[in-house]
């Protein structure tokens, strides 16, 4: 008896599909094509005995794993990080790592951890911090576990699909009379990055380590050679950042005081790179002798000049084009620091009204 053969399923469906040219069902297995059989129920049956054996091996490899600390694993995550991304992608992986095991107890073990500890995190960090820290305090141990599992070090993740509070969306902009107050009360130092972030659209990052290698006075331009979006392209360039004739005038006499390629090109009081704490707790400083008070519950960061580049170009170019400026690889990621104008929404209402008889309101009000 010949058994009719089945509807062939796609290859990653989990099921066995059928290799044409050889006739055998096959497999993805591990990352592998396995030619199972060419009896469909036969290829079905050792399908299962191979991810059956698979899942063995798993639990025995992780045996060793679920009875470790999770700082441990935390450790060998961390090494791994350091070996393949940029160290301020390290830097920032351990500072969240730190803040998270603090909360948990680093000599938990990896077997006890479970949805419950990202409760206890979310629960001792609400009203001390923002929403987006809490979010990504808690992601962090959520991609160490995806790593775990990756590496073959753990055969599941426990923390998978845990609800994290939702991202705290920025909308701050600075006025002109802040920034002004802001300039007023910093160092010569601190001034010239408040004015090469307003002036440019930058991140605070490309800001404090741009080096003078990067730097064309001729032509008037940063060429940023490691920039955020660059590992996402799939043609990796340079971002090129037009400067503006009284920055490129500030690149020029920083310049005539003597620079080597490697240096860098906004230093602190002391003469010294500014790092992402320092920047911050300058920051800080400042605008606290400033006087600068939040607005609706947010307050006023380096990265607001970003949101306000944004938002004061947005009516001026198109959205590629503004993309394209503040050095996006997508559209979409633009509209996240364009913000609403005021004055701009009560122009675009009163041209939509332009023409129409308008009656007031008031004297269709009873008295």
């Amino acid at each position: 008896m010949v058994l009719e053969c089945p509807i062939m399923p796609r290859p990653n469906s989990g099921k066995p599909w059928l290799h044409s040219r050889s006739g055998f069902w096959c497999a993805t297995v591990a990352g592998k094509r396995v030619y199972l059989d060419k009896d469909y129920q036969v290829a079905c049956r050792r399908l299962r005995e191979l991810k059956a054996e698979l899942r063995r091996q798993a639990q025995d490899a992780s045996v060793e794993w679920l009875a470790a600390p999770i700082a441990e694993l935390a450790d060998v995550f961390l090494d791994d990080i350091q070996a393949r991304r940029k160290p301020e992608t390290h830097a920032g992986y351990r500072h969240r790592l730190l803040r998270a095991l603090k909360l948990i107890g680093p000599r938990t073990r990896v077997a006890d951890l479970r949805k419950f500890h990202l409760v206890r995190i979310e629960q001792r960090m609400t009203g001390k911090y923002s929403s987006s820290t809490i979010r990504d305090t808690i992601a962090v141990l959520q991609t160490v576990f995806n790593w775990a599992v990756r590496l073959d070090l753990l055969s599941e993740n426990p923390l998978h699909g845990y609800e994290k509070p939702r991202r705290q969306v920025r909308t701050r902009t600075i006025s002109p009379d802040e920034f002004q107050s802001l300039l007023r009360h910093s160092d010569v130092s601190f001034r010239r990055v408040l004015i090469a972030l307003r002036w440019t659209g930058c991140r605070p990052v490309e800001v404090r380590s741009l080096i003078w290698d990067w730097v064309d006075l001729d032509a008037g331009f940063w060429i940023l050679r490691d920039h955020k979006t660059i590992t996402r392209q799939r043609d990796p360039r340079p971002r090129m950042v037009p400067l503006p004739h009284p920055l490129l005038r500030l690149c020029q006499r920083l310049a005539e005081l003597g620079s080597n390629p490697s240096d860098h090109v906004f230093l602190n009081a002391r003469g010294t790179p500014y790092t992402k704490d320092s920047l911050c707790r300058k920051m800080s400083r400042v605008r606290k002798r400033a006087e600068i008070e939040p607005k609706a519950g947010e307050r006023l960061v380096l990265y607001c000049t970003r949101h306000t580049f944004g938002t004061e170009a947005a009516g001026a170019v198109s959205d590629i084009e503004l993309a394209e400026l503040m050095g996006h690889t997508d559209v979409r990621t633009t509209q996240r620091y364009v913000h609403i104008n005021a004055e701009r929404l009560k122009a675009i209402q009163s041209r939509a009204l332009k023409g129409r008889q308008v009656h007031s309101p008031t004297k269709q009000m009873p008295d």
